[in-house]
C-alpha cells in the first residue's frame, strides 16, 4: 500500500488551475495523498484518484458542481470550493478553501440541499475508510495536472 501525493511546485499548480487556495487539512491530504491512498478508500468515493480522469475531465466536475450550487441559490458555500468525494453520483463532499477552516459539507444534489458535516477533512477520509468496509485494493491513481 503506498500514498502518493503532489509535490509543492505542483500544488502551486493546482491553486492556479483549480482557482482554490490549498491550506490547513487540504494541503496535508495533497500533500501526502492527493493522487492515491494506497487503495484504503479508492475511486469510487474520491473522484480525484480516478485514473480515467485527466484535467479537463476535473475541471469540468468542478464546474458543474459549481453550477448545480448555484443555480440551487447555494451562494453563501461558494468561497471557492473544492469537492473532495462524490458518492452515488448525487452526494458531494466539499470544502469551502476560501474560509480555511477544514469544515467539510455535503451538497445532496437530489434535495439540492447542503449541511455543514460534523466532519473536517480527516474525519471525512475516515468515515469514507470506514464506508469502504476495510475493503483494501490496489491503489488507483489520480492526477489532478495531467492532460
Amino acid at each position: 500500500m503506498e500514498f502518493l501525493g503532489y509535490i509543492l511546485d505542483e500544488l502551486e499548480k493546482i491553486k492556479r488551475l483549480y482557482d482554490i487556495r490549498i491550506s490547513g487539512q487540504l494541503q496535508s491530504f495533497l500533500f501526502e495523498m492527493g493522487r492515491s491512498d494506497g487503495g484504503l478508500i479508492g475511486d469510487s468515493f474520491i473522484q480525484l484518484y480516478r485514473p480515467s480522469w485527466r484535467v479537463r475531465t476535473h475541471l469540468l466536475f468542478q464546474a458543474e458542481f459549481l453550477s448545480q450550487m448555484q443555480e440551487a441559490g447555494h451562494y453563501e458555500f461558494l468561497n471557492r470550493p473544492f469537492v473532495l468525494a462524490w458518492v452515488s453520483e448525487t452526494q458531494y463532499y466539499f470544502i469551502q478553501t476560501l474560509k480555511g477552516d477544514d469544515a467539510v459539507y455535503h451538497y445532496d444534489s437530489n434535495v439540492e440541499s447542503v449541511v455543514k458535516t460534523e466532519w473536517d477533512l480527516r474525519g471525512l477520509l475516515k468515515m469514507l475508510m470506514c464506508a469502504n468496509s476495510g475493503d483494501i485494493k490496489a491503489g488507483a491513481v489520480g492526477d489532478l495536472l495531467e492532460i
